[in-house]
């Protein structure tokens, strides 16, 4: 059997372009899945003339300013649309465990969630978010800057803008690299597209930068002149019953992974917008004539909705118009169906009547999408209505959910770890293999195979008539006679007879966007190193913003107990030699503020606190971390590559019960680490040292002191990324850090 990663990348595709093909209209965030009349006062809002058209342009999901976008939009009535060059997979998650692809989708949801909201359009660059950057050069070269450029002037073509703006400064004050490649590439697709308006082609007229105080302090006295627009935004809306400015707060609180909802904002404020290229434009608020045209068709709904969310080959659906006005409207299908009930070219529905028709949807591409044409009896006010397939059901707590349906492949695969240490003995994985669409009795044979590993019994399933999913268990241990120094490897399950492995699907589960499945790679990394640890060893889990230290631990041997902070007593700490503090658990977790006390007294008593990385930021539930003071800053080392130099390779944190080395820092991925601590007590001791090419070293990563008969550890390393990706040096670290003897713990 020959296992193709092209055939696998090649069914990715036809994943990726399936869906693009049956959702890429509702992808712009331009309509919803399924359509209502507007209110009276959207409508009239929605009459008013396009004074100007705006393409605003940052690097990631939440850069955008949602409160401008929403005046213009909202209140000024201009046209605008948001360029987000990243879908903002590399970066963190306070809601939950997603990274990667699939923080990806969150964040991309949550930009269609914004801007149903503040009224803008949206769309996507196509670069890849790598990871915070320290400088343009890194991130031009890791986006491929070409591609990146070609795909912003294929959007300022499309969207036709009188004028581009940019959230960051085109130089190191913009803070990451990915914010001033942004403005860089901006600036250079404004000169391309002016040369060609030279030549009689399209060109925006100016390009702007949409800069603030944090950025130039003086401009809070800054007076308008031709290089500099200031303006002041807010107001009441009549038509919606709400401020720009609370439009702006309730779309930026979309961006919940990044923590950004908060206190809805009123009133005024003020933006300031610097000319960078072009000619000044004129940013005096348009006025509109009162609207007095009727609505077209009130009250008019109308759905597509199927019997299942997941499409594997076809799944049947019904288009469903329902009449609540009181005057009759005509309806006609503009995409050709295949079931013959509904040819006639218009279809009369009567007030209060309801209008119905199957739509089925086929993996093959034969129902794509769903276009309605509507107008009242006498065929004036033509209204094209678009609609994308949704699964909907009922919860008797939250009411009617809707989910859009999905391409998806016939099986998927998990595993109960997200990353299997193996090391020298054998590992039982339990794995779950799943099915979608038909669900007839049948028998799959399954094979796993591993880069490193031996399978010890790969297994043969029968399903049930209806059953979805099966739960099994398979052993692994490293080969006898493996490679010198091989460590890491991967477990791949392919179907019997079929060289495509199998899709891992992750759930979404999040209520601000639509629920829905995110299929990434189906393989799990395998560390096969031997990484020693106490026998009997039990440590202690608090959690924060989500990561895997207790299934890596568990990995290790090591019996977790999972404690609540927010009732924590001495009692629960007993017979625990370390306890760790989830990722940016000091952000997240409210109860620790309450725990402090315990923990301390826990700690001076023999107990070991690692602190793993924290955010300086106002929302810390408490500024007092630990026993020992210490402060954070912003200071991070995001070149994987660059070398450790160990500052006590004879402390007893760097040598039981593994002895740590230059080795245990190979292959690890997107960074070293993020929120060095900046100041500390003189009785923390740094362990290592390390910079970015051309910075200062910083010893902030990674500090321990002693506390009475036992220690507090603050790690900034990434170690959450790290455990994922199967990175053995990570697990040595995690060991050393949770086995470090104190004179008595547990006390």
């Amino acid at each position: 059997m020959i296992h193709s990663k092209e055939r696998l990348e090649d069914i990715t595709t036809r994943l990726s372009i399936c869906l693009a093909l049956l959702f890429s209209l509702g992808l712009q965030g331009q309509t919803r899945a399924h359509f209502h009349s507007p209110s009276e006062g959207q409508f009239h809002m929605d009459q008013r003339p396009v004074a100007m058209r705006i393409l605003y342009i940052a690097a990631h999901p939440d850069d955008e300013n949602t409160r401008l976008i929403a005046h213009w939009s909202q209140f000024n009535g201009y046209e605008v649309a948001y360029l987000s060059l990243t879908q903002g997979e590399g970066g963190q998650n306070i809601l939950g465990p997603e990274l990667g692809e699939a923080l990806g989708v969150i964040r991309r949801e949550e930009l269609y969630a914004a801007r149903r909201l503040d009224g803008a359009t949206q769309y996507f660059g196509g670069a890849a978010d790598f990871g915070y950057s320290k400088t343009v050069d890194e991130t031009l070269e890791k986006w491929n800057e070409n591609e990146v450029l070609a795909r912003i002037e294929a959007v300022v073509k499309e969207f036709k803008p009188d004028v581009i703006v940019t959230r960051f400064p085109p130089d190191a004050r913009a803070g990451h690299g990915h914010h001033t490649a942004s403005a860089v590439l901006a600036i250079r697709a404004f000169e391309r597209l002016q040369s060609m308006g030279r030549r009689g082609g399209y060109a925006p007229k100016a390009l702007y930068w949409n800069t603030s105080s944090w950025w130039a302090k003086d401009l809070e006295n800054a007076v308008s002149n031709d290089s500099l627009a200031v303006l002041q935004i807010g107001g009441f809306i009549p038509e919606l019953g709400q401020s720009s400015l609370e439009i702006g707060t309730l779309a930026r609180g979309m961006h919940k992974s990044q923590g950004f909802a908060g206190t809805t904002d009123r009133g005024e404020r003020t933006e300031y917008l610097q000319l960078l290229k072009g000619e000044p434009i004129d940013w005096t608020p348009p006025t509109y004539a009162a609207c007095s045209a009727p609505m077209p068709i009130p009250g008019l709904y109308a759905e597509w909705t199927a019997d299942s969310p997941y499409l594997v080959d076809s799944v049947q659906g019904r288009v469903t118009v329902i009449n609540e006005s009181t005057e009759a409207i005509q309806v006609r299908p503009l995409v050709a169906q295949q079931s013959a009930a509904h040819n006639a070219p218009y279809t009369l529905v009567h007030p209060g009547k309801t209008y119905s028709f199957p739509a089925n949807l086929y993996a093959n591409g034969q129902q794509g999408g769903m276009v309605l044409e509507v107008t009242n009896s006498d065929g004036l006010w033509p209204q094209t209505v678009v609609l994308s397939p949704e699964y909907v059901t009922s919860d008797r707590i939250k009411g009617e959910l809707r989910r859009p349906v999905q391409l998806t492949p016939r099986y998927s695969i998990s595993y109960d770890v997200p990353c299997a240490v193996v090391g020298g003995g054998t590992r039982l994985i339990n794995v779950n293999l799943h099915r979608y669409g038909a669900l007839p009795e049948e028998s799959v044979q399954l094979d796993f195979q591993g880069d490193g590993v031996l399978v010890l019994e790969p297994s043969a399933v029968r399903f049930l008539a209806g059953q979805s999913v099966i739960h099994l268990s398979i052993a692994v241990r490293k080969p006898t006679r493996s490679k010198a120094g091989q460590t890491r490897g991967s477990l791949t399950a392919y179907l019997h007879g079929d060289e495509v492995p199998l899709f891992t699907s992750i759930p979404l589960r999040y209520d601000h966007i639509p629920h829905q499945e995110v299929w990434v790679d189906g393989s799990l990394p395998i560390v096969t190193a031997d990484i020693a640890v106490p026998k009997g060893l039990q440590v202690g889990y608090i959690d924060g913003a989500g990561d895997d230290a207790p299934e890596a631990l568990k990995q290790l041997g090591v019996t977790v107990k999972r404690l609540n902070a927010a009732t924590l007593t001495q009692e629960d700490l007993q017979g625990l030699r370390s306890v760790v503090l989830g990722i940016r658990a000091f952000n997240v977790n409210q109860g620790l503020a309450a725990a402090q006390p315990v923990l301390e007294n826990w700690v001076q008593n023999g107990g070991h606190l690692i602190i793993q990385y924290n955010t300086a930021t106002r929302d810390q539930v408490t500024d007092h971390m630990g026993p020992v003071p210490f402060k954070l800053g912003r200071d991070r080392v995001t070149v994987e590559e660059t070398p450790a130099t160990f500052l006590a390779p004879e402390h007893l944190m760097m040598t039981y019960p593994n002895a740590l080395s230059e080795a245990d820092f190979d292959g690890w991925v997107q960074e070293r680490g993020l929120y060095f601590a900046s100041e500390w007590d003189k009785s923390f001791v740094p362990l290592i040292e390390w910079a970015d090419p051309d910075e200062t070293p910083k010893q902030g990563a990674w500090i321990t002191a002693p506390s009475g008969e036992g220690r507090v550890t603050y790690c900034g390393l990434s170690l959450f990324r790290e455990w994922r990706a199967g990175v053995p040096g990570a697990y040595r670290i995690l060991a050393n850090l949770v086995a470090y003897p104190t004179s008595e713990y547990a006390k």
